[in-house]
């Protein structure tokens, strides 16, 4: 089984590998890797990387003009053929917004999982990250502070996140692209678990999932990746943002907030779609132009 999984950064990409990997190793699946049969991957172990296994993840980056692998910010190189690559791997993690590539990608795997969290906590998220010690040392900026960052980049985190996540859901069907909730993971592990099972058509023991949840708790991960891991929450957006900031995010983000049940004001209960949307994205899309005009009016 072949599977790629996707996510804008910073939305849980790391937990959905972590928890993907246990499924095929508890389940039998075979785990091949590309990187780690590349001479780069042994000098790569010796790095000073975000966390430990980090060198050894087969991360794809997809552009409309070219296919490339990397290891982390820090070493890329270009693919002469896709369908050699996926031959080489079973797992394979990517950021890439969606792209006239896209399609092909798509064909060559037997699974698509994408991963959606909400995208003022992963905002929030993204400014400690690009601003953390291991960030700056490789790509230093003169925003070192992550308020400041966030207070910088606030609309364009915001905006990356939307036509990426809406992107990945209207080709979702055609594709048979699997949608996962951090939240979901979050606050219904075995609830998410399960949806995920299904769709790989994977069965675990009763036994084997609760083992997988005490293996995937983010206690656990934190304590093995304790630079790249902070928090493990959801809703923290409502009492770290700004009253004009949540305005913002409900400017630029909100039909696809409501589309995906997340909760639009400050003080309502955590809720997220348990199930991918089935909208009409023709529709959709006019909603979120039509919401972001102030973005473009003087």
């Amino acid at each position: 089984m072949k599977i790629l999984q996707g996510g804008a950064p910073k939305c849980g990409n790391f937990w959905l590998y972590q928890i993907l990997q246990q499924v095929m190793q508890r389940s039998g699946h075979t785990v091949t890797s590309f990187i780690q049969r590349q001479p780069i991957y042994e000098l790569a172990k010796t790095w000073e990387l975000n966390y430990p296994s980090q060198a050894s993840i087969d991360v794809l980056d997809v552009t409309d003009l070219q296919y490339s692998y990397r290891i982390s910010s820090i070493f890329r190189m270009p693919l002469e053929s896709i369908a050699d690559y996926v031959e080489q791997t079973d797992h394979v993690w990517t950021h890439s917004p969606i792209c006239k590539r896209s399609g092909e990608l798509f064909s060559l795997f037997d699974k698509k999982v994408y991963i959606v969290r909400d995208p003022r906590d992963r905002a929030i998220s993204a400014a400690k990250y690009y601003t953390s010690e291991y960030m700056l040392k490789y790509y230093p900026q003169e925003l070192t502070d992550p308020q400041q960052y966030l207070e910088a980049h606030f609309e364009e985190l915001m905006l990356e996140w939307v036509w990426h996540v809406f992107d990945h859901l209207r080709y979702s069907r055609e594709h048979n692209i699997h949608i996962a909730f951090y939240e979901g993971f979050l606050l219904d592990f075995q609830g998410e678990l399960a949806r995920l099972l299904d769709y790989l058509e994977v069965d675990l023991s009763e036994k084997e999932r609760e083992e997988l949840q005490e293996a995937m708790s983010f206690a656990t991960l934190k304590s093995k990746n304790p630079k790249h891991l902070k928090k493990g929450q959801s809703g923290y957006w409502m009492d770290q943002l700004t009253d004009a900031q949540a305005e913002q995010a409900d400017v630029i983000a909100g039909p696809l907030i409501r589309c995906l049940n997340y909760p639009q004001y400050k003080g309502e209960s955590m809720s997220y779609s348990p199930e991918p949307p089935h909208q009409d994205f023709e529709e959709l899309i006019q909603e979120i132009i039509t919401s972001q005009q102030p973005l473009y009016q003087e």
